[in-house]
């Protein structure tokens, strides 16, 4: 099994959570996250002073899948995330060694919810 974060613009969540549902994942796990990367740092203002956000603010979204789907699961991410800008984001895949439904106690990709329906 196969872990999926893709760290993404919050503008592009609908995109996203549409694209995944549409591609058999309907089961993923939303995070808010703050972080710095690549991309050039914002400047605001605020009651007249200005300001520079070294962090921004993103959205971290799970997918767990098999590993054959792995690549259709990136495609949905893709589909979804990409703008074409600086800023829009990351994917990372990891392995899992296994899933555990804690109100069930089954196993595997099943109890996961992100599995197309068996």
């Amino acid at each position: 099994m196969k872990r999926i974060e893709a760290i993404i613009r919050p503008d592009r969540l609908d995109a996203v959570s549409a694209s995944l549902e549409a591609a058999g994942y309907s089961g993923f796990t939303i995070a808010d996250v703050r972080g710095h990367g690549t991309s050039p740092e914002k400047v605001g203002e605020w009651r007249g002073q200005t300001y520079e956000l070294h962090v921004t603010h993103k959205l971290a979204i799970e997918v767990i899948v098999e590993e054959s789907e792995v690549d259709d699961a990136i495609k949905a991410l893709l589909a979804g995330a990409h703008t074409g800008q600086v800023g829009d984001g990351l994917i990372t895949v990891s392995q899992l060694d296994a899933v555990i439904s804690i109100r069930t106690g089954r196993s595997g990709i099943a109890t996961a919810s992100s599995h197309p329906a068996d």
